[in-house]
């Protein structure tokens, strides 16, 4: 059974809770004579595929909307002037415009054309789940997306829900067709124009790349790597939904702060909180300026007079991207170098600190660049400071340690 991916469903109750432009988008955007002068540039610019003459193609079209559930319309098309091996789909008002670019029909075989078919058909699938939902999720993060001013965790948003599409599809392809191969070939038969391929093959080259580097994720703009998606596919009908996971590391990787999308923006907002939470819990750390400066990060920002460091925390910090840990690494430089009145004790207890949370590494690293520092200088600062710390009383509510 087809069903949404974790990630369009977050998108989707995302902007559901933002009624004003869900109302926008959702109103009815297509005219009929929209759909008019869709069809005529259409057909000016393809050769239309009749249902009785061109059989073979239809008769696909008729497996592939009966194992989807679809009940629309179908025309399909060949697109001329262009050579480029490509399938794409429009859907409007309900009816559906398969289009064919270069020799696509001559370079694949009866299966890998149902397959071709069914992903197209797929989207279609999804765009209609939900009552039509995803089709207006999709429309509310493309337009956000492709706003001149849009902020980056928007752009982001779109493209994994763009990733995650044609990995939707790609099961749907699958479903009709009933195994992995003809996906697999499919992809590989677009990609490099070769008339023969083998799908075990490029299987085991996608195993090999990830055995060299298990933090390998998508970096396309609109369709996984063949690789991820030949292993994606792969990994769905070995396991199913105990896939997931994989999956999800494949499109996704590790949180990195270059590129967050809106989930993980919020994501780390919070971890950011709790970060500012723990290291400034001490009640010698609560001067006007230190004070000023958390309310510049959070202007709601409040002390938690009962958190501690726990293994969730830990671990999290442990895992991060090496741009997350750089940057709770200057956050620790800012507080550090903040309040002269202080003395040495907020540096020493940002050594203290850093180290206690897998950051010290990357927290020498920055204090050595910016305060242009050799390493012997380095370890003469760090003692001097973390001696200051150790001077430092401190009552057992102002410990973020358990016991």
């Amino acid at each position: 059974m087809l069903t949404l991916l974790s990630y369009h469903q977050k998108v989707l109750d995302h902007f559901k809770q933002q009624s004003k432009t869900w109302s926008f988008f959702s109103a009815s955007q297509n005219k009929e004579e929209q759909l008019n002068q869709y069809q005529t540039e259409l057909l000016k610019n393809t050769y239309k595929f009749d249902p009785e003459k061109d059989a073979f193609i239809y008769e696909k079209v008729a497996k592939a909307k009966e194992q989807l559930g679809l009940s629309n319309v179908v025309h399909v098309y060949q697109a001329q002037y262009t050579e480029e091996l490509n399938a794409s789909v429009s859907f409007i008002n309900n009816e559906v415009h398969i289009v064919f670019s270069g020799k696509i029909i001559e370079l694949l075989d009866e299966e890998e054309l149902l397959t071709v078919i069914a992903h197209e058909l797929s989207h279609i699938k999804l765009y209609t789940m939900h009552g039509g939902d995803l089709e207006v999720t999709a429309r509310i993060i493309t337009a956000i997306a492709n706003n001149y001013d849009s902020e980056v965790s928007y752009i982001e948003t779109a493209r994994l829900f763009r990733l995650y599409m044609e990995i939707f599809c790609d099961r749907g392809a699958y479903l009709v067709q009933g195994s992995v191969g003809p996906v697999i070939t499919t992809l590989l038969k677009l990609a490099t124009n070769l008339k023969q391929v083998n799908a075990e093959t490029y299987l085991k080259q996608a195993e090999e790349i990830f055995s060299a580097d298990q933090h390998t994720k998508a970096a396309t703009v609109s369709h996984p790597e063949n690789f991820i998606r030949a292993r994606a596919i792969q990994l769905w009908h070995e396991k199913k939904d105990a896939a997931e996971e994989e999956i999800i590391r494949m499109i996704e990787g590790i949180m990195d702060i270059d590129a967050l999308d809106i989930f993980k923006q919020k994501e780390l907002t919070a971890f950011t909180r709790q970060f500012l939470q723990l290291y400034l819990k001490p009640n010698w750390y609560r001067s006007t300026l230190v004070v000023s400066q958390a309310k510049q990060y959070f202007i709601d920002f409040t002390w938690d007079e009962k958190i501690i460091l726990d293994e969730d925390f830990l671990s999290h910090m442990e895992k991060a991207h090496d741009s997350v840990k750089n940057y709770f690494g200057y956050v620790l430089l800012d507080f550090a170098l903040l309040d002269g009145t202080l003395e040495e004790v907020p540096f020493g207890w940002a050594f203290q600190f850093a180290e206690d949370i897998f950051l010290k590494d990357t927290f020498d690293a920055i204090v050595k660049k910016e305060l242009n520092l050799s390493d012997k200088k380095l370890q003469q600062h760090k003692q001097k400071t973390l001696s200051a710390f150790y001077n430092v009383k401190e009552g057992d509510g102002e410990q973020i340690y358990e016991g």
